[in-house]
């Protein structure tokens, strides 16, 4: 009987709450905006030089994204060691 009392009263509160949402259907504001076509991409002036270097250095793949901070952070020092009797 308690459980049936407390399933209505959430049932009643979740019902209110739907009631007192407002529905707003707004309109929205277009704009238009023209479009100009060009012939040729000769005349752009976005034009960016790529420089090719020869580099010959290892990249290094690491199966998850902390790889190196990990590794970074799992130094040893003297006292991480248990002292032996």
């Amino acid at each position: 009987m308690k459980a049936l009392v407390t399933l209505l009263i959430i049932i009643f509160a979740g019902a209110l709450a739907i009631a007192q949402t407002p529905q707003t259907d707004d309109k929205i504001n277009t704009t238009e905006v023209g479009v100009v076509l060009v012939d040729s991409s000769d005349n752009t002036g976005d034009e960016k030089k790529i420089q090719i270097i020869d580099e010959t250095s290892v990249a290094r793949l690491y199966r998850y994204a902390n790889a190196r901070v990990n590794k970074e952070l799992a130094f040893a020092t003297q006292k991480s060691y248990g002292k032996l009797a």
